[in-house]
């Protein structure tokens, strides 16, 4: 991490990616569709569509269903699919390094932000049933008028909710590509949260690269 992203002060913004960042539900979903195209004899067609930052292609994996199966059957299956990963989803804990990492910055008086690409309701049942709602100080999340990543739409909410107090030091967390561009374009430095092996490369420059969101606690 570069050394202006290092130097520990108080009041700093870090707004964080949620699925797959405080909730590890990337990998669910890969799970959750393995299992499915598994149990329906598809396998043939390939496994679900994963992009080289271990994060779920749903766009392809949607695409390639329909050239193999039909619209008809590609919905019934992501019908099954949203039925299945939420099931799965709600058994969740944090991510690692996450319960660590929001008592650290709420003892620092940082704010924590979070910019997610899913719908409010997902991640605002999911924080409520987590019992960490109240570690956000606000939720920025795509739908109506805001653009999913790559757009910065919820990264530039999240800085408008911040102002307005400086923003010099706010810091963004994510573990997708979409959402590191998103970061990128909205100004801020961003951390790649992944267990993609050293060979995958980042889409472009980021301040420092993590396994864990308690890694960045010695920077905080």
């Amino acid at each position: 991490m570069g050394r202006d992203t290092c130097v520990r002060t108080t009041e700093r913004l870090i707004i964080l990616d949620f699925d797959g960042v405080v909730l590890d539900t990337e990998r669910t979903s890969i799970t959750v569709w393995q299992e499915l195209l598994r149990e329906c004899s598809l396998e043939p067609l390939g496994g679900p569509r994963v992009r080289p930052d271990r994060t779920l292609d749903r766009e392809a994996l949607r695409r390639h269903l329909t050239e193999a199966v039909g619209r008809r059957r590609t919905r019934a299956l992501w019908s099954e699919f949203e039925r299945r990963n939420r099931a799965r989803a709600d058994l969740l804990d944090t991510g690692a390094g996450v319960r660590p990492f929001l008592a650290h910055c709420r003892d620092r008086g940082h704010r924590l932000a979070i910019a997610s690409g899913n719908e409010r309701d997902w991640v605002e049942g999911h924080l409520s049933r987590l019992g960490i709602r109240s570690a956000f100080a606000s939720v920025h999340c795509a739908g109506p008028g805001v653009r999913t990543k790559p757009a910065p739409d919820t990264y530039l909410g999240a800085l408008r909710a911040w102002a307005p107090r400086r923003t010099r030091g706010s810091l963004a967390v994510e573990d997708s590509y979409a959402g590191l561009a998103a970061a990128r374009a909205a100004g801020l430095p961003a951390v790649w949260l992944t267990d993609a092996p050293r060979s995958a490369p980042s889409p472009g420059p980021v301040a420092r690269r993590v396994r864990a969101l308690d890694e960045l606690i010695g920077c905080l």
